[in-house]
């Protein structure tokens, strides 16, 4: 049994075999549990802009099938040079 992806839920599943003229059947009960899915972001291509140039409107896409996301509160920031781009030069 492979259940659809990223549903969750109980079903009831009928088993029957036949000979040909006598039948047996078999009910149970399938649950299947919800699991936390990791969200997903979408590949942000390498940039660059000229020295006192601000970079605008980077696109990138995030989604999580289990919760409702929003930049504000899901992305986190980052840089491997301070120097160069303060983390509180970075505005999401």
């Amino acid at each position: 049994m492979n259940p659809a992806a990223n549903q969750n839920g109980t079903s009831t599943v009928t088993l029957t075999v036949s000979d040909g003229s006598l039948t047996a059947q078999d009910t149970f009960f399938l649950t299947v549990v919800a699991v936390n899915d990791a969200p997903t972001i979408s590949n942000v291509a390498d940039q660059s802009t000229n020295e006192d140039t601000a970079l605008n409107n980077v696109a990138l896409t995030i989604n999580d099938i289990d919760n409702s996301l929003t930049c504000a509160s899901s992305v986190s920031k980052g840089s491997s040079n301070t120097t160069l781009l303060p983390i509180a030069n970075i505005a999401i």
